[in-house]
């Protein structure tokens, strides 16, 4: 067993086992004058609501029927279709013209990848050397 093994053994003893054991031994504080002894129990906590479950997809319309055997012409026509309302037609308005946006003036530091990475090594660059 050498010396730092020793010096392991007694700093785990005084410093860990030791503290550890006086906590578990210690009395607990004295109770201030006038403080209740028996406190009420806490309130139960508020039921959490339960999550809403997700509403049944309709089920989709059935299939069409197929067309009949009949004539020729029947299966390129189209089924009546519902009412059908006409669509307004709406012309763009145009917006006010805007300034261009403004060429952003290049600052001198950089937060992308490549100006962190030159901003580290300037940095070791320019320190002050280990000797000095």
């Amino acid at each position: 067993m050498s010396l730092d093994d020793l010096l392991g053994l007694l700093f785990l003893l005084f410093f860990i086992v030791i503290p550890a054991l006086q906590g578990l031994t210690r009395k607990p504080p004295p109770v201030p004058p006038g403080f209740p002894e028996d406190l009420p129990p806490p309130e139960a906590p508020p039921r959490p609501r339960p999550k809403a479950r997700p509403k049944a997809k309709p089920k989709p319309a059935p299939p069409p029927p197929p067309p009949a055997p009949g004539r020729e012409g029947d299966s390129l026509e189209r089924l009546p279709s519902p009412e059908r309302t006409p669509l307004e037609v709406r012309f763009r308005e145009t917006p006010p013209e805007e300034a261009p946006p403004k060429a952003r003036r290049k600052g001198l530091v950089q937060t992308d990848r490549e100006g962190l990475l030159k901003g580290v090594i300037w940095h070791e660059i320019l320190k002050k050397p280990k000797g000095w």
